[in-house]
């Protein structure tokens, strides 16, 4: 951690700082013809006798006249994109088309049909345009190198002789029973509390007999049936097979992780709501990520409905209430005769499973991966998960006023795939053809790039709107730390959302801390081993599987095109060096100026941002969130990484409420920090006061009442604080700063809207 401490004793958290890990989750910023015997798809069949999915008869479009409003919301702001948002010409708004195809097999019982496209979309376990398939996870301890053959492999603990630790294993290695659809250890099935799958004659996709308590990862037994020790696990068998134990005991002495969503308490026998993007509408079942929507409801968040569909009955949310808050589809509504509706309107694919809900059911945790997940007593948790953006911003969209369920009205289509999941914890999870996505299996960024190019062929195959455009009009959402390095070369004619914006030549080499040069300390040499599976400049051949080598399917493109939204930055040695001259120069006793990791910093960490008045931005392993961190608390950003652009730098104006140090000049920073004027500092604060807003997500539902909480305790504190000085609140000088703008509303005008706006402006751009 590298902080900059204050040199006034009197500064307090500033009015709006977020702790917790609160805003960390959601930290990106700006960043045809179906198979099976269908012709090209257009809605145009799905809106034949239907009033639904027709547009309304022309109207004179409403246009927002520019108000002192309206220029508060955009100050700040570069060029006229925001202006021109808030100000724009309204569309008539069109119901969503139905569909009324039906599916093969009815998706063999146990996936979800399509009405508008005749295919399925199939749970953990199967696979297929009917879900046929079966696609087994197995549980296992070994992985293969390439290939589509997926074998199980039965547990074999003496491989713990063979290893290191039990951290050479996938997370799946099981000395139990295996939930084989997902790969979920549990204790075997002649325990007491033993998982008992489904008998084989029951109707496919049936619930074990028994659910059984589950064995994690750090529930191993670290002991062969002769006694001698084995890195398989680190847990004593006795305590997991013993008459008090895990698998044994009705209390048992030991107790491990309920590391499966929907089930916690004692014994992991407990249900509860499990997570679901938009909680399926409130028009399907959550199994664990995954949608099993209501009869004639489908899609990734059972959004969509066939003709046949009774809208007139309100959804689960009715009598689950914990869920209502997270049930919100303003494009499933019947639109009000006159209604209008704002661009971009924007179409999220109904692509097959395993691209997205699949990653989400395969996860190791039930919070991660997920922006928000539920507790016993069905009360929403939010994640501290900062990779589970991809989850976030999709669920954000789905019930945003800007998603249209027509693709016919779309300005843009947005493409879910979540990578960043899908390298941490699924990659580490199993083996299953979903695991590795064809790739070398010691290399995740592989896995990755291949989800992108399978998603893309996907596209091209079943749909026309690709090929109407070239992609250009195509989103995609990458945010694992260098990822917008390694999009294949394919889908870079689209609009790339990420959060790690290194510019440069297109002949780039991997940020990751595997490339930190060998002279530096050995944390970082050990740094270097940890990451080595990121770099993402490691050429891969195969004669069958990859005969052209993998660099061939990122070549010829920087990390990020500025014209393209994009984002921050990692180490580079900086913040070693940073920690050589702090040290040597004294900087703490000499300017205040607190250099070091967590832990060498004493206080909590959002407490020491939000008291400081400058906060360094400095790159990490790729990506970092220093930016958007000292936004949110009120600190002054110090930017020191070069040909990187941070957080919305191409259409915020940075140099307004920020600084920006050449790497060059590291060493000079105490000099060039006290060189700014206090006069200056204020009017940094103040501009600051008035963006902060715009990096954060506080529209999203579940921040929402967070940040408004926030608001209010800040201010109760700043009030107890006037009191305790003898001070006129409404006269005294403001308790924290930058001082808050009291009329802001943040739900109004935060990241997510901004990146909407952004959008807009870029329309002409994609045609």
């Amino acid at each position: 951690m590298v902080k900059l401490r204050a040199s006034r004793a009197q500064r307090r958290p500033t009015s709006f700082a977020f702790g917790g890990g609160l805003v960390s989750v959601l930290l990106l910023a700006l960043i045809g013809a179906l198979k099976h015997n269908h012709s090209h798809w257009t809605l145009a069949n799905s809106r034949a006798g239907s009033s639904h999915g027709k547009r309304p008869a022309s109207l004179p479009a409403p246009r927002p006249k520019l108000t002192a409003h309206i220029n508060r919301l955009c100050e700040g702001t570069l060029g006229s994109w925001c202006t021109d948002f808030h100000t724009q010409a309204l569309s008539p708004a069109a119901p969503a088309p139905l569909g009324n195809h039906t599916c093969s097999l009815d998706c063999n019982k146990v996936g979800v049909c399509s009405a508008l496209t005749g295919l399925c979309t199939c749970p953990a376990g199967w696979t297929s345009w009917n879900c046929l398939q079966p696609m087994p996870r197995y549980c296992t301890h070994q992985r293969r190198e390439f290939g589509f053959e997926v074998p199980h492999i039965p547990a074999r603990l003496e491989a713990g002789l063979e290893v290191e630790s039990f951290w050479h294993f996938p997370l799946s290695h099981c000395a139990g029973t295996c939930d084989d659809n997902i790969a979920a250890c549990y204790c075997p099935s002649h325990t007491p509390y033993g998982r008992v799958p489904a008998k084989q004659d029951a109707p496919l996709g049936s619930p074990p007999e028994c659910q059984g308590r589950p064995m994690g990862w750090y529930c191993q037994p670290g002991k062969l049936p002769n006694g001698t020790a084995t890195v398989w696990g680190e847990t004593d068998p006795d305590l997991l097979f013993g008459p008090e134990g895990w698998c044994m005991a009705e209390k048992p002495k030991h107790t491990c992780d309920c590391f499966v969503d929907g089930w916690g308490g004692e014994g992991c026998q407990q249900r509860f709501e499990m997570f679901c993007l938009n909680q399926c509408n409130g028009r399907g079942e959550c199994n664990q990520g995954y949608c099993r929507c209501d009869p004639g409801w489908h899609g990734i968040d059972c959004a969509h409905r066939s003709a046949t569909a009774d809208a007139s009955k309100l959804g689960r949310e009715a009598s689950r209430p914990w869920i209502k808050d997270h049930v919100r589809t303003p494009a499933a509504q019947d639109f009000p005769p006159g209604s209008y509706r704002k661009h971009p309107l924007i179409y999220v694919y109904e692509l097959p499973a395993e691209f997205a809900s699949l990653m989400i059911q395969y996860r190791y945790g039930g919070d991660v991966c997920v922006p928000r997940y539920f507790n016993v007593a069905n009360e929403t948790m939010l994640s501290a998960d900062p990779y589970a953006a991809e989850s976030g911003f999709l669920e954000m969209l789905l019930q945003s006023e800007h998603r249209t369920l027509d693709p016919e009205e779309a300005d843009y289509f947005f493409v879910p795939t979540f990578s960043s999941c899908l390298m941490l914890p699924v990659r580490h999870s199993a083996d299953s053809l979903r695991d590795t996505w064809y790739g070398s299996n010691s290399l995740r960024v592989h896995a990755a790039t291949h989800m992108w190019l399978e998603a893309y062929h996907w596209l091209k195959a079943h749909l026309p709107y690709w090929n109407r455009r070239g992609g250009r009009d195509h989103i995609w959402l990458v945010t694992h730390d260098e990822a917008s390095c390694y999009v294949p070369s394919a889908i870079r004619p689209s609009i790339i959302l990420s959060h790690w914006g290194r510019k440069g030549d297109t002949n780039h080499t991997s940020g990751s801390g595997s490339v930190v040069p060998t002279s530096q300390t050995s944390e970082l040499r050990a740094h270097k081993k940890l990451y080595w599976e990121d770099v993402y400049s490691t050429d891969v051949k195969h004669p069958h599987w990859e005969p052209d080598g993998y660099l061939g399917l990122i070549a010829g493109h920087a990390c990020h095109d500025p014209m393209k939204p994009d984002n921050p930055g990692y180490s580079r040695g900086l913040r070693q060096r940073l920690a050589a001259a702090s040290q040597q120069g004294d900087w703490l006793n000499k300017h205040r100026i607190a250099v070091g990791e967590r832990g060498a910093v004493p206080g909590d960490y959002s407490e020491l941002m939000a008291s400081s008045e400058f906060c360094l931005v400095l790159p990490g392993d790729g990506w970092v969130a220093r930016m958007d961190d000292a936004t949110l608390h009120g600190c002054i950003p110090v930017i020191i990484m070069d040909e990187v652009d941070v957080s919305f730098e191409s259409i915020v104006d940075l140099s307004r409420f920020s600084l920006r140090i050449p790497q060059a000049d590291l060493e000079k920073l105490p000099e060039v920090l006290l060189a700014v004027p206090e006069e200056r500092r204020q009017e940094m604060r103040r501009a600051l006061a008035r963006v902060w807003q715009k990096y954060t997500y506080s529209s999203y539902g579940p921040y929402a009442k967070a940040v408004r909480d926030i608001q209010q305790r800040n201010a109760a504190e700043a009030a107890q604080w006037h009191a305790a000085q003898g001070l006129n609140a409404s006269t005294a000088p403001p308790a924290s700063l930058p001082a808050p703008v009291t009329d802001l509303d943040p739900e109004a005008d935060d990241a997510f809207t901004t990146i909407m706006a952004w959008l807009h402006s870029r329309i002409p751009a994609t045609r």
